[in-house]
């Protein structure tokens, strides 16, 4: 996989898969794919810096989840980070299984692609793109949110009394993550391979341990998931139809 378009097509399949076995993981990756697309898009445009060098990073990003959901799939070595995202409980609502992909891919994965791309120093050359990929990411979060509007209804009334349904569900902020997935891309750049692997182990512990609170929350917030969940239509066919161009 070399290029975006190879990257769309492999989620385009997965999605595909999701829909024929009605697996919710397929959230995730419907947004996920939304937002290669609006790469993609601005690829061509020329709105990044170095466009070149961002669909190498992009691509490398796409590559982290897609090789973390085949490997999952075929029982083999997965972050935790992911592992606890693809084991999620099947009480999990649609928002849940979002934002816990986003979780792992922006505070794990986000970091790795681009310390892979731009190595040591130079890593801060590629800053101002890494936030036009925030922005993308954090539009698509408003985006999916439109989407469950329409196919799960009670997101309209909590996004109406209560704020954004991410943090009300999981209290998880893309404006944080972006943050610290920025420091974490900027030690990987310049660590040497001994430290790096200490820097990925930490950082997936500490992500995986994210993730689970998003999964399994505090109590308050099960008793909310637990009175909407049975009250959920949300729909993947829905979703796909609402998100992908």
């Amino acid at each position: 996989m070399d290029t975006i378009d190879e990257a769309i097509a492999a989620m385009d399949r997965r999605i595909e898969r999701a829909l024929d076995t009605g697996d919710p993981r397929g959230y995730f990756t419907c947004v996920y794919r939304s937002v290669t697309a609006r790469v993609r898009d601005g690829i061509r445009a020329g709105e990044f810096d170095d466009c070149e060098r961002m669909e190498r990073f992009d691509v490398a990003f796409a590559r982290l989840y897609l090789d973390a959901a085949d490997g999952f799939e075929a029982g083999g070595a997965v972050s935790r980070s992911w592992r606890v995202v693809f084991d999620a409980p099947p009480s999990a609502l649609a928002v849940q299984h979002v934002i816990a992909g986003m979780n792992a891919h922006i505070n794990l994965d986000l970091g790795l692609a681009a310390a892979s791309v731009q190595h040591g120093e130079a890593v801060a050359d590629l800053r101002d793109d890494f936030e036009r990929l925030n922005d993308v990411l954090a539009a698509m979060i408003d985006r999916m949110q439109d989407a469950l509007t329409h196919t799960a209804p009670w997101t309209g009334i909590l996004d109406t009394w209560g704020g954004r349904v991410d943090e009300l569900v999981s209290g998880w902020s893309i404006e944080y993550a972006r943050g610290r997935a920025w420091s974490f891309a900027e030690r990987l750049a310049v660590a040497e391979d001994g430290e790096r692997q200490s820097l990925v182990a930490s950082r997936d512990e500490r992500v995986a341990a994210i993730g689970e609170g998003i999964l399994n929350p505090p109590l308050p917030v099960q008793w909310l998931t637990a009175l909407v969940a049975p009250r959920e239509r949300a729909d993947l066919r829905a979703v796909v139809e609402s998100l992908v161009d």
